[in-house]
């Protein structure tokens, strides 16, 4: 493997585990659903405070996503030209 080559697969590992803890920190989209059937008895504040904070992990977790995407095609582009 070449520098590049090693830089390139380090980088994809770290966005990788990243996207990975992110995707992990998220709430659970199931636990909404309670509230449709009327499962649930919060109030309409308990139901907006977390949402900035999910909003934030959202977006991180498009733009880690976008990222993994461009590192993956880099790699296997290099490892196809250089050998």
């Amino acid at each position: 493997m070449t520098g590049l080559q090693m830089a390139l697969a380090i980088i994809l590992i770290i966005i990788s585990t990243a996207l990975i803890i992110v995707v992990l920190l998220q709430k659970n989209r199931e636990a909404n659903a309670n509230a449709l059937t009327g499962g649930s008895d919060s109030s309409f504040f308990d139901k907006t405070k977390g949402h900035a904070k999910d909003a934030t992990l959202a977006t991180i977790t498009k733009v880690l996503g976008a990222l993994l995407i461009v590192f993956a095609l880099a790699t296997s582009g290099v490892l196809l030209f250089v050998k």
